[in-house]
């Protein structure tokens, strides 16, 4: 009898999926979009999201290949591109979780009645600072604590306040109050420009992380059946779930009035306030979605440690890198991962906007990222090619292979490239100073891996 102790259900495997792309801190930038965001997002969905979906959903079910980031790339490329893909990996986590702080302090700031905590940079950076070491505390002392809460939290204090806001947006519309947007054309379908396929960068971030469904592609009953379903239902559900969420906030504010920080909670005050509804309960909801974030953050933090703890078991990294403790946490990547994002923190902390420390933390985010995916399209198209026989549960049709894993390739490096472009939202006396920060970030990160390697090898010399 085939043991059923590990397997998971379709539905299971979609609420994993979603609770681990779903980002509540995305949806003002997504909404500052206006009415082009529904375009943006179904383009990125084909363009990115369905690509990079089935080709992980190969990768995590060929035989030997491995369920993670570092080991699909190990065997294509390596155990040093391996590393260095998930040290990537692990360090744009470290790059997002800025962005979900700075919504949290913001909702946070919110809740409590403290709006200076969210206007000044300061404060705001020690908010988040606290916050991140309050969950890494957390992960070190009872990292079950915030698991136990986590489907509650997600579900139950992010999403229905997201629903309650757009359906208070929608019948705002419906009383005849004006959109923020004309109702033309070119307010739903962006022309052909650098500047729209700028817009696109956010909308990519929205839907990255399926990746780390891998190791549960295999847990499936009927992979076959089940995988391509799954996925389907995670496409409607995160396009439905950014929809509501952005377009919640895109039917009542202008780009230009919208905070990046503060945006859905400013428009949940903002409708409650027109329609005579008690502010205090909007204080409530605020404090209901930070603690419905802090579990989904905890994952941030924690998720690519342990797959950077996997590395440094190889030896590829130093002894106390690959030191768990009686809890399974990676203690000293933890600590160290701290440090960094202290350090990110006080480098975006030098903007004169805080919408501006929290674009560049949103495109470093994605450059990053890409440098992951651009390996593991990579990877996908060499195994392919060079392990044609290797068995897969889970196959994209042949005459698609290819097309497939270049098709996604194309795409990803285009918005590579484009992460580096200031986008529209970046004051013109900012210009200068975000690209200095994201470039020296950027070239950082790059070689951060490989230097860690180098001075590692050395120091294993020396003690030899």
């Amino acid at each position: 009898m085939e043991n059923t102790k590990n397997t998971i259900s379709p539905m299971a495997f979609t609420a994993l999926a979603i609770s681990s792309i779903f980002a509540t801190s995305n949806l003002a930038v997504l909404a500052a979009n206006g009415g082009q965001l529904i375009f943006l997002l179904f383009i990125t969905v084909i363009f990115f999201f369905i690509p990079v979906s089935a080709v992980v959903g190969e990768l995590a079910t060929g035989e030997g290949w491995g369920t993670n980031v570092f080991s699909w790339i190990k065997t294509a490329f390596g155990e040093r591109v391996g590393l260095a893909a998930v040290f990537w990996e692990w360090f744009q986590s470290v790059v997002m979780s800025l962005p979900m702080l700075y919504f949290l302090v913001g909702t946070f700031a919110y809740a409590v009645n403290f709006p200076e905590m969210n206007n000044n940079s300061l404060y705001k950076l020690l908010m988040s600072i606290f916050f991140y070491l309050f969950l890494v505390g957390i992960q070190l002392f009872k990292p079950k604590l915030l698991l136990d809460v986590e489907a509650f939290g997600f579900w139950i204090c992010v999403v229905i306040p997201v629903v309650i806001t757009f359906i208070l947006s929608a019948v705002y519309i419906l009383q005849g109050n004006p959109l923020p947007f004309p109702l033309k054309s070119g307010s739903f379908i962006p022309a052909l420009d650098v500047k729209s396929f700028l817009a696109l960068i956010p909308f990519v971030l929205s839907l990255t992380g399926i990746e780390t469904s891998g190791p549960f592609v295999n847990r499936l009953t009927d992979i076959k059946k089940d995988f391509p379903k799954a996925i389907a239902i995670v496409i409607v559900t995160g396009i439905f779930a950014n929809l509501i969420g952005s377009g919640a906030i895109a039917l009542v504010f202008s780009s230009n009035q919208i905070n990046l920080s503060s945006g859905f909670i400013d428009t949940t005050d903002f409708l409650f306030r027109h329609f005579g509804l008690p502010s205090v309960l909007v204080r409530i909801i605020a404090f209901f979605i930070v603690f419905g974030i802090l579990p989904k953050i905890s994952n941030w933090i924690i998720s690519p440690a342990l797959a950077l703890q996997s590395s440094a078991a190889y030896g590829m990294l130093p002894e106390k890198f690959a030191y768990k403790n009686s809890d399974g946490t990676p203690i000293y990547i933890l600590i160290f991962q701290s440090y960094l994002m202290m350090m990110i923190g006080f480098f975006l902390s030098m903007t004169k906007s805080g919408n501006t420390a929290f674009l560049i933390a949103i495109y470093l985010d994605v450059a990053i990222y890409s440098c992951v995916y651009v390996l593991i399209f990579l990877a996908y198209l060499k195994l392919i090619v060079t392990q044609q026989e290797t068995k897969r549960i889970f196959e994209i049709p042949k005459a698609l292979k290819k097309i497939t894993g270049i098709f996604g390739l194309i795409s990803i490096s285009a918005i590579l490239l484009l992460s580096f472009l200031p986008p529209a939202g970046i004051p013109q006396n900012e210009v200068n100073s975000y690209l200095l920060i994201l470039m020296f970030c950027f070239i950082l990160i790059m070689l951060a891996p490989f230097l860690f390697q180098y001075i590692f090898i050395e120091l294993e010399k020396k003690k030899n």
